[in-house]
């Protein structure tokens, strides 16, 4: 009977949640009096710029069309995702700044709440039901973070699970799917480097033609807008590079101590997070750790950056709570609550988070030591948790 009332309940109450989310949202998101740092102004800046044939990557156009949307800015808020990713913005920018803004919340909690559920599911909880997940998810502060400023990096949690879970079966599909981690690909470079060498491993060649049709199809549609778009990213780069940003990385931090003139310190943890994947090889079914490993080890990152370790934090919580002897387990929780307490409720310059990566990464080594935790995410009845 529970059950029943479940399924014909659920659709009505999330459609006239997101109806209500969105009423709110149309008019709290866009307000520089409730959300003063907007990332999602520059998305939908630079699509507009695309589809009107103007330069994306033009710290000056750019501007004008971000303070145009009601943002009183100084500096431009800069795009530098690769020009693929353009024509996902596309879309959004051929709105009103609104509307699109409003639009692209409900996308990112869509994405969200679909990782925790294809998660839960994994998790071989029976009934599944994904409110305890969702319950670990809306209330980590990275992912919270993300919502808040209108970061693109929630899309990249959903195309991360679906990659795993398709790779076995479907290479292509994985293929497909990995392409929306190309978004930000220094946040899972050792995540697609793993994809890479498995299918070369495995013998499915149809991950790479999966990768590179997306990849090739969005950058397609990039140049057909923009012609130009490869150049303009290209000089972008070379005249007004993002050299100065304190990021919450090791590298960062590294430069905090040592200089600020020494750039390549920002690119010594990547050496080493590629050091120790040539030194382990891992398979497939160890990705969920090895994306912890890359957030840790990434070049540039920021709190926000960081719900993409769900898919590794959500399998060891689990099993945590399930196989852990009770002082052990207590400690572990009250840790993590400490953790997520100071990303929450502290606001500090972005570099003086610089530990949060690895603090996440070692919180689940210890949340996973003792427990037999599957890893991978099997296609169709999902039996076990993917932690990583």
């Amino acid at each position: 009977m529970r059950g029943t009332v479940y399924r014909v309940m659920r659709w009505p109450l999330l459609i006239a949640a997101g109806a209500m989310l969105f009423a709110l949202s149309e008019r709290i998101l866009t307000s520089p009096s409730f959300i003063r740092l907007d990332d999602f102004v520059e998305y939908w800046a630079a699509g507009r710029l695309t589809l009107t044939g103007g330069n994306p990557y033009d710290p000056e156009q750019l501007l004008r069309l971000e303070r145009e949307a009601g943002r009183p800015l100084e500096e431009a808020v800069m795009l530098w995702n690769p020009p693929w990713v353009l024509a996902l913005l596309v879309p959004f920018g051929a709105l009103p700044y609104p509307l699109a803004r409003s639009l692209w919340f409900l996308l990112q909690l869509a994405a969200l709440a679909w990782s925790g559920t294809q998660l839960s599911r994994s998790l071989h909880v029976r009934p599944a039901r994904p409110w305890g997940v969702w319950a670990l998810v809306f209330t980590f502060a990275p992912a919270l973070h993300a919502l808040k400023a209108g970061q693109i990096t929630p899309l990249m949690l959903p195309a991360l699970v679906e990659a795993m879970r398709a790779f076995p079966r479907h290479p292509f599909r994985a293929g497909l799917w990995s392409a929306l981690l190309l978004v930000k690909p220094h946040l899972a470079y050792l995540v697609l480097l793993t994809l890479l060498a498995e299918s070369i491993r495995q013998r499915k060649p149809g991950f790479a033609l999966g990768l590179f049709a997306a990849v090739a199809g969005a950058s397609a549609l990039s140049g057909l807008l923009q012609p130009a778009v490869f150049e303009q990213y290209l000089h972008a780069w070379q005249h007004h590079p993002p050299a100065d940003w304190a990021t919450a990385t090791l590298g960062g931090f590294l430069r905090l101590l040592i200089g600020p003139s020494y750039v390549a310190l920002q690119f010594l943890p990547p050496l080493i997070g590629l050091g120790l994947w040539l030194r382990y090889r891992p398979s497939i079914s160890e990705i969920p750790l090895w994306t912890l490993i890359s957030l840790a080890t990434a070049a540039y990152g920021w709190t926000f950056d960081l719900p993409l370790a769900l898919v590794g934090l959500i399998p060891a919580f689990y099993h945590l709570i399930s196989h852990s002897p009770a002082p052990r387990r207590l400690g572990l929780i009250l840790a993590y609550g400490l953790l997520n307490g100071i990303l929450l409720f502290t606001s500090m310059p972005q570099i003086f988070y610089f530990w949060a990566g690895s603090v996440l990464l070692g919180w689940v080594l210890l949340a996973r030591r003792g427990a037999a935790m599957p890893n991978h995410l099997p296609e169709k009845e999902m039996p076990c948790g993917p932690t990583g």
